[in-house]
């Protein structure tokens, strides 16, 4: 092919068929934006703390409210997932196992 016919080939579209949609959820009371349909477990943590809280026994408990009518509100744990939606609230508490 040669560049003459490079000029008439249509541009390469190289954005996602279907891109995340802007999100806004409240972690611990604080807004924060994401692009994904569905947040895990280790996300929600890592989302809620600049630096989470570490060391033995340190465990996180997450709950949630406001979700999707069929699973508005409820907990999550290590491995577990759940569908965002806009406005969702997330409490993320870090706990000490004794």
């Amino acid at each position: 092919m040669s560049t003459n016919d490079q000029a008439h080939q249509p541009p390469v579209d190289s954005t996602p068929k279907h891109p995340g949609k802007d999100v806004t959820i409240y972690l611990n009371g604080t807004p924060k934006t994401v692009q994904k349909e569905r947040l895990t477990f280790e996300e929600i943590v890592a989302l809620a703390f600049d630096n989470p809280p570490s060391g033995d026994g340190v465990q996180f408990t997450v709950q949630y409210s406001r979700g999707h009518s069929d699973n508005s509100k409820g907990s999550l744990v290590e491995g577990q997932s759940v569908q965002v939606k806009e406005g969702m609230e997330f409490d993320v508490t870090p706990t000490n196992r004794s």
